[in-house]
């Protein structure tokens, strides 16, 4: 059989062509964008579930129903409305993450070394790091927001799955932004959010760009590796021009 998108030869009853990883209609298809269409989040659409509704609502289905949300998932409209609500979620985790480390300050100093723990300047300089990271906490979601949306639309044009273009890349990472919330759990939140985030990132470009997991994956993981190998090659190097100075000095 031939894909009906780039029209090359592929096996029969083969769900995704490994040329352009369009769909081509054999194995599962997909019910809710075939035959219902896409539609807008319930966070769009405000004016029929309101603004607490719309917010809960669209938590709701990225966390426990990802498949279905990025299924149905309108991958036009803009910009804007994905953007607000992942600058929205992401102020309210880092807000209670910042307070938590407040409160649990006292906790962390009896950690520190005895004289670091005394030092006068310490809680003023704590406090005011803080205030700081607050004040320029929405800047950086959105920088990061469009930076990494940007480099994962980048893996998805390497591999032939950018199929819905920048605006569905970017809605995809902008929802899956939701996991933020688990940020406002002490000590162990900003990891869960770090890795249920890649998760629904990998399924939201998916089923956005209708694309393979393969490639989905590929898109979102490879520049995390990427980046992980450049650090820990850096760290190595340090660590060994720092050796050679100290055998140097002791000669």
């Amino acid at each position: 059989m031939t894909c009906p998108h780039c029209g090359k030869e592929i096996f029969d009853n083969q769900a995704f062509c490994q040329y352009c990883g369009g769909r081509t209609g054999s194995g599962s298809p997909l019910p809710t964008t075939e035959t219902g269409g896409r539609k807008k989040t319930a966070w769009e659409d405000r004016d029929v579930h309101g603004f607490f509704g719309g917010i809960l609502r669209t938590i709701q289905s990225t966390l426990f129903s990802p498949t279905e949300f990025f299924r149905t998932m309108t991958v036009t409209g803009g910009l804007t409305e994905p953007l607000l609500f992942s600058l929205i979620i992401g102020m309210v985790g880092l807000m209670i993450s910042y307070v938590w480390q407040i409160l649990l300050q006292g906790t962390i100093q009896n950690f520190l070394p005895p004289e670091m723990s005394s030092a006068a300047g310490y809680d003023m300089f704590h406090g005011l790091g803080i205030a700081v990271l607050a004040i320029l906490s929405p800047v950086a979601i959105i920088l990061w927001l469009f930076i990494w949306s940007g480099i994962v639309h980048l893996c998805l044009m390497l591999v032939r799955g950018a199929r819905q273009g920048f605006e569905a890349t970017f809605r995809a990472v902008a929802y899956s932004h939701s996991t933020y919330l688990f940020m406002a759990l002490p000590f162990c939140g900003g990891i869960i959010a770090a890795i249920w985030s890649i998760v629904l990132i990998i399924i939201g470009l998916k089923e956005a760009h209708e694309i393979s997991g393969g490639k989905a994956s590929f898109a979102e993981l490879f520049p995390i590796f990427l980046c992980c190998g450049v650090a820990i090659m850096g760290i190595l190097f340090l660590g060994l021009m720092a050796a050679s100075v100290g055998a140097l000095m002791q000669q």
